[in-house]
């Protein structure tokens, strides 16, 4: 027996029996319209990747590129590392000069400091006082423990006021040698200058040495100056000379026949050497020198 096919029927439609009378006719189910699709096929959809969404490119400014921002944060950072290299220099440069700085000039406006004046102390001794007093305790002239500072003190201010009283250096010695007992003119000489210098330096004068010789005129042949030297000198004579450190100050005196000569050194107007020859041909010699303890010039005169 053979199998029965039914006649091949091309595919379309399907065909369903009509509806029974008074019912409505079911309805037709076609093919599901098929949705646009952009040229090129179905589209797939993009990687997302996890986490959360890029932000959108930022767009460039138009018409040319504008600079990332991180040029910018270089720029900064290379500025900052510039002045922080010109701070280190400039620190250096402070520590290497001993931290100095130039001053300003003084305003027109601007007052001088005052000078300093002298101060008591609780004792009513001035600081120049004081100072006087230590030099005295410390010359070797004898001015230790036993004699009162307020003694010292007061004599060198007499001193600065006979000086300012228009006193000279001499009588300001001489009053020196009147106040202590068994002082040279030398060491009077040394009291007062050291007076002086502590107390009212503008009265101190230079230290000087002066060549004398005096007698009969011309009747002598005159030599005289410091170690290392042999001046002509005249009869009489009177010379002075700024006192320096030489071994010894001296003078020589020949007469020539007849007559009298006397030569006389002086050191700051005191007279240290004092010679005299009379008749023939005799010498008058003075010498000084300056003991090297005490530093005070005196006679060395041997004759």
């Amino acid at each position: 027996m053979s199998d029965q096919h039914p006649p091949w029927e091309p595919q379309g439609q399907p065909q369903y029996p009509p509806p029974p009378t008074g019912q409505q006719p079911p309805p037709q189910w076609g093919p599901r319209p098929q949705q646009w699709q952009p040229p090129g096929g179905p589209q797939q959809p993009q990687y997302q990747p996890p986490g959360p969404p890029y932000p959108p490119p930022q767009q460039q400014p138009p018409g040319g590129h504008g600079k990332p921002p991180k040029k910018k944060h270089r720029l900064r950072t290379v500025l900052l590392s510039a002045v922080g290299v010109v701070v280190v220099i400039i620190a250096i440069g402070v520590a290497v000069g001993g931290g100095k700085t130039p001053g300003k000039p003084a305003s027109a406006g601007t007052a001088p400091p005052a000078a300093p004046t002298a101060q008591a102390t609780s004792s009513g001794i001035t600081a120049a006082q004081q100072q006087f007093i230590s030099d005295m305790q410390s010359s070797g002239n004898g001015f230790n423990s036993s004699v009162s500072a307020s003694d010292i003190a007061q004599f060198g201010q007499q001193v600065c006021d006979n000086r300012q009283g228009g006193q000279a250096q001499a009588g300001v010695i001489a009053f020196a040698q009147q106040s202590w007992t068994n002082t040279s003119a030398m060491d009077g000489d040394q009291m007062v200058r050291l007076a002086e210098k502590d107390i009212c330096p503008q009265y101190l004068p230079p230290e000087t040495v002066t060549y004398i010789v005096r007698g009969t005129p011309g009747a002598a042949q005159v030599t005289y100056g410091p170690s290392g030297s042999n001046f002509n000198g005249n009869d009489p004579m009177h010379v002075t000379r700024p006192l320096g450190t030489p071994q010894f100050y001296a003078i020589s005196a020949q007469l020539q026949g007849d007559g009298t000569v006397t030569c006389v050194i002086k050191v700051d107007g005191v007279s240290l050497s004092t010679s005299t020859a009379t008749g023939g041909y005799n010498i008058a010699d003075c010498e000084i020198s300056q003991d090297p303890i005490t530093n005070m010039w005196e006679n060395t005169n041997g004759g």
